[in-house]
């Protein structure tokens, strides 16, 4: 039944690879699970990222997972659309929007998993520069009112 799940997520007919060899169904079913578990972990960053944004668990849930099934049919057409060439340049050139998409799915994943394990140092980074600037402040102030005292 999980195989069956797999197949279908990798754009597969169902049909015809029930007269197939098992190999070839478990083949698909890795496609499926890759295709599958890629949505999964772009619904996840998106829903973190905009959780970061809105501090609202319902709306981050919400469209963290109409971004994961953005992701997941955008990704299930690319595969299940992808022919085999005999020039690896055309398959190059056939791959390049799952390439393309590859990228921005890496970059969303990973810049909100970045930001939060990076949390206290960019926190402390902060917190240094908005001293530095508050004692900018007080000497630019001294300066132009050298009888206040702060």
């Amino acid at each position: 039944m999980l195989q069956r799940f797999f197949i279908f997520c990798s754009g597969s007919d169902t049909a015809i690879l029930d007269e197939c060899s098992p190999g070839e169904r478990t083949k698909y079913a890795g496609i499926g699970a890759t295709v599958f578990f890629t949505a999964v972990m772009a619904a996840i960053a998106g829903s973190y990222a905009l959780y970061t944004v809105f501090d609202n668990l319902f709306t981050a849930i919400f469209f963290g997972m109409i971004w994961g099934l953005l992701i997941f049919n955008l990704d299930r057409f690319i595969v299940s659309t992808i022919k085999k060439r005999n020039n690896f340049f055309d398959e190059l050139i056939q791959a390049s929007p799952r390439i393309l998409l590859a990228v921005i799915i890496a970059i969303v994943i990973s810049k909100p998993l970045e930001m939060k394990i990076f949390e206290k140092e960019i926190n402390q980074v902060l917190l240094e520069e908005k001293n530095d600037m508050t004692l900018a402040n007080k000497d630019q102030l001294a300066l132009i009112h050298p009888l206040l005292k702060l």
